[in-house]
């Protein structure tokens, strides 16, 4: 695919590939690792407005950038247009220059609470949430779905509407709700929206390869792509994308994520942390069954290292 510099608002980005969200994952050890790689836009772990609005500790913790505050935006999600503002003109999220509204998530707690993907049942509130977000002066983003279940398809409804309200740029999971993480994506869909809208438009969904990001700029149109589960299992797909030179092999890369997370979290969470990423980093590769076992029993961060170390 083409790189190029990306203008949100009245910011540029560097370039048009983003890293998403992802609830567990991107913190800020993992979404600094892939800023190195060259990635032109990350964002947080989804951040409760009311969260922020009663002082939640955790919700103030997801919101750690480090030195990498201008090129991350938080990810704030809530189904009350009065919360969503309150916690934008928070001090907060006074440092964030972009804030992004997350409209799209399919998990039941949260669709069941009237937030994330269920806002697609209703577009004139997910309308109200824009606005008022927007009157805080923060440049506002939206990511969405393309509906609910098999065979809805308001990419363009909804994306109309999110420009009418003030939104400067949308990113579309090309999937339902109903979908989930998997299936094919709809390119139909997310072309449809890209071509009724002049804000940007991010696509998102099934992007594992160079391929597959080519095949979702040919068929969409879009301008950028959002990279999800695709960066976790190929942590250089951000770096081949960008042609950003990769510096670490991959043994590297996973020691230098492991002392990221030990520097950021208390080393029985950072070894807790690292847990989840074992799936993705060690898929396709033969005889690491035993290793695998043994980091999952592993009670320090050190043992993790001496284990990767001796055996990768």
């Amino acid at each position: 695919m083409k790189t190029k510099q990306l203008k949100v608002g009245n910011l540029y980005v560097k370039n048009n590939v983003f890293l998403a969200p992802m609830a567990g994952y991107t913190d800020y050890p993992y979404r600094k690792l892939q800023l190195e790689c060259g990635v032109g836009l990350t964002f947080t772990e989804l951040v409760s407005a009311k969260g922020l609005m009663y002082k939640s500790q955790g919700s103030k913790e997801l919101l750690y950038c480090g030195d990498d505050i201008d090129n991350t935006a938080v990810q704030l999600f809530g189904s009350e247009p009065y919360y969503m503002r309150s916690a934008c003109e928070s001090e907060y999220l006074s440092n964030f220059k972009i804030v992004d509204i997350n409209m799209g998530c399919p998990v039941p707690k949260v669709y069941r609470n009237g937030e994330g993907s269920a806002l697609l049942n209703d577009l004139k509130k997910a309308s109200e949430i824009i606005s008022e977000c927007k009157k805080s002066g923060k440049i506002i983003t939206v990511k969405t779905r393309i509906g609910l279940n098999k065979g809805d398809n308001i990419a363009k409804e909804f994306a109309l509407m999110a420009e009418d309200a003030g939104a400067s740029l949308v990113s579309i999971h090309a999937r339902v709700r109903e979908d989930y993480y998997s299936g094919e994506p709809n390119y139909d869909a997310v072309y449809e929206a890209k071509k009724s809208v002049n804000i940007p438009i991010i696509a998102n969904g099934g992007i594992f390869s160079v391929d597959d990001a080519d095949k979702m700029m040919d068929r969409t149109g879009a301008d950028g792509v959002m990279l999800a589960r695709g960066a976790i299992i190929d942590p250089f797909l951000v770096c081949k994308l960008t042609d950003t030179p990769i510096k670490n092999t991959l043994k590297e890369y996973i020691l230098k994520h492991i002392s990221l997370m030990k520097n950021y979290y208390d080393d029985r969470r950072a070894t807790n942390e690292f847990r989840k990423f074992l799936a993705y980093y060690f898929k396709g590769m033969d005889g690491v069954r035993e290793l695998k076992n043994q980091i999952y029993s592993a009670t320090t961060t050190d043992q993790i290292i001496e284990l990767i170390d001796k055996n990768i």
